[in-house]
């Protein structure tokens, strides 16, 4: 394995420890980002610009009694960490009290997650170059105008306190995504991949999927309604990714949240989806790795939040779990749906009508109470009828509750990770299948293309 880019962890752990003895705080905890990202963008059918840049940031927060303040800096001479803590401690003096902090963690016994691939790691300008020029031509050779974002990091991370907790991790991830139109801007297709190893994007895949969408899709009408819909995986992580912070136990125990039960308390131990659903947090995941402690030290593992339908868990933060004279349980790092072994191909054939949805755009929420969203379609909504895609149709907005939605699951396809963030940019992972589902709201049309 090749050094992974940024800080090594012993320059991590010494400036950590340089910035505890500096300390003059009830509490310090010190937090370090170091790395690289680059990028390659298209435009027009050419690469427009690609670039790269090394960043390394140390986030300082100090504490006395409850009184808490952070401060981030770039510097790392031994004068400039000193006079960060001194800000840092000058801030939190006056700083409010924050009645729900508690002490920095210790020790914690962290699970080893190898999370940095050298693919992504060593990838080259020439290489994101050439996966550019794979759609570039295939655009061309179809009379479409491509554009095209990759988004490449590589670096560490690392947290230590003054209570004699440490840990660094270092990892990788890449997100490809592109957008192929005709010259009237009247025809639009889309495909993406996300990875945190290189060698799982398909870009000829990506190219060829933007492309063939690109030329098959167009604006027909089709009236709003509910309809059965099968969503692609990108459609279904744009949703999905929204749940990521929804299993949280204090918004259902104070009465804000779906899982709240009627009279109180939450509804943990419940039935409330389809059987087919699963849904579970797994650090270690293959090619969707996270770090195995979160921003406060918190040891993450596999966590099972909804199991063949059923709420298993709901995170608990230190606070809330000594509230609750509950074990504390830190919320989700990635967030996979388990899938199934039905293709997207057997789906539309055992659709007698209903629409085909590539992926959503601007999705913002409505009701946390029921888990519902709104948003548009994009880049190839397609008519299914009688077994087969009949036509292209114009897109929608949508009003759904995901709740409505995991409830009324009828097939679903293999899970695979995708780019489901709307900035094209490495996000948190998101692993979920295909899935086709009755009712779906498409509640207006779009004019968008």
């Amino acid at each position: 394995m090749a050094q992974a880019k940024g800080l090594s962890d012993s320059d991590l752990q010494s400036i950590s420890n340089r910035i505890l003895e500096l300390s003059e705080a009830d509490h310090c905890r010190v937090r370090i980002n170091s790395g690289w990202r680059g990028y390659t963008r298209v435009a027009t059918n050419r690469i427009t610009s690609a670039g790269g840049s090394e960043k390394t940031s140390v986030n300082i927060t100090s504490v006395f009694g409850q009184r808490v303040a952070s401060v981030e800096t770039n510097r790392l001479s031994d004068e400039d960490l000193r006079l960060a803590v001194r800000r840092s401690e000058d801030m939190a003096r006056i700083a409010p009290v924050d009645p729900e902090y508690m002490a920095e963690l210790g020790p914690q016994t962290l699970a080893p997650i190898d999370a940095y691939y050298d693919s992504t790691g060593e990838l080259s300008p020439q290489t994101r170059a050439a996966s550019a020029a794979l759609a570039i031509e295939q655009a061309q050779s179809a009379s479409q105008v491509v554009a095209s974002y990759m988004d490449v990091n590589a670096g560490s991370t690392a947290l230590a306190t003054s209570n004699g907790f440490y840990g660094s991790h270092a990892s990788t991830g890449v997100a490809y995504t592109l957008t192929s139109r005709s010259p009237d801007g009247k025809k639009s297709g889309w495909a993406g991949d996300e990875a945190s190893d290189w060698n799982n994007i398909e870009s000829q895949r990506v190219a060829n999927d933007a492309v063939r969408k690109c030329s098959d899709w167009r604006k027909t009408a089709l009236e709003p309604g509910e309809y059965t819909v099968i969503l692609e995986p990108t459609a279904v992580g744009m949703l999905m990714r929204n749940m990521v912070n929804v299993f949280n136990q204090r918004t259902a125990d104070e009465g804000r949240s779906f899982f709240s039960r009627p009279g109180g308390g939450n509804l943990i131990g419940e039935s409330l989806f389809d059987d087919k659903v699963n849904i579970f947090s797994d650090p270690s995941y293959l090619d969707a790795e996270t770090s195995p402690f979160n921003s406060l030290g918190q040891p993450l593992a596999r966590q099972n939040w909804v199991s063949s339908g059923r709420l298993q868990e709901l995170a608990r933060s230190r606070y809330w779990a000594a509230q609750q004279n509950e074990q504390v349980l830190a919320s989700p790092s990635n967030l996979i749906m388990a899938g199934g072994n039905d293709s997207l191909e057997e789906m539309i054939a055992s659709t007698r009508r209903g629409v085909l949805i590539t992926r959503f755009w601007y999705i913002r929420g409505l009701n946390p109470r029921i888990i519902s969203y709104t948003g548009l379609t994009r880049d190839g909504t397609f008519l299914i009828e009688n077994g087969r895609i009949t036509r292209p149709v114009t897109n929608f907005r949508f009003n759904q509750s995901l709740v409505d939605m995991l409830r009324n699951i009828q097939m679903l396809s293999p899970s695979v990770r995708v780019a489901a963030s709307e900035s094209s940019s490495v996000s948190t992972p998101i692993v979920v299948p295909a899935i086709k589902v009755a009712n779906f709201n498409l509640s207006s049309v779009s004019d968008a293309i």
